[in-house]
């Protein structure tokens, strides 16, 4: 069994990553934890220079994440990718071919109600 956890850093997504080993954990399922960054909006030099510490920061995140895995007896694979969060989820996904994906989310309301949540879901 595979499965996709979606980690941005934050605290959802670090209790998102913790439901889902305790969820998946008792089928010994395979971990992906995929972190994106999105690209800058402009090319300029300022630009690139934050872009390239949020990537640097989003970095040690997914690594901090993914070293905690092993320690309940899961394999993982920690994933980076740059682009729109909706798309390249999507298409991590169609790569490894997941039986679930977790996301969290930070909207207030129902499971369903964050933006990105919903494009995913459809």
């Amino acid at each position: 069994m595979k499965v996709i956890i979606c980690h941005d850093g934050s605290e959802g997504s670090r209790k998102a990553l913790q439901l889902g080993i305790e969820l998946f954990k008792p089928q010994g399922a395979d971990i992906i934890i995929v972190t994106v960054v999105e690209e800058p909006l402009d090319a300029s030099s300022a630009d690139e220079e934050s872009f390239q510490k949020w990537r640097d920061k989003r970095g040690e995140d997914l690594k901090e994440a993914a070293k905690w895995v092993p320690n309940h007896g899961l394999e993982v694979d920690a994933l980076l990718v740059i682009g729109d969060p909706r798309k390249m989820i999507i298409e991590v996904a169609k790569k490894k071919e997941p039986d679930a994906v977790v996301i969290a989310r930070r909207a207030v309301g129902g499971p369903w109600e964050g933006r990105r949540t919903r494009r995913l879901a459809a």
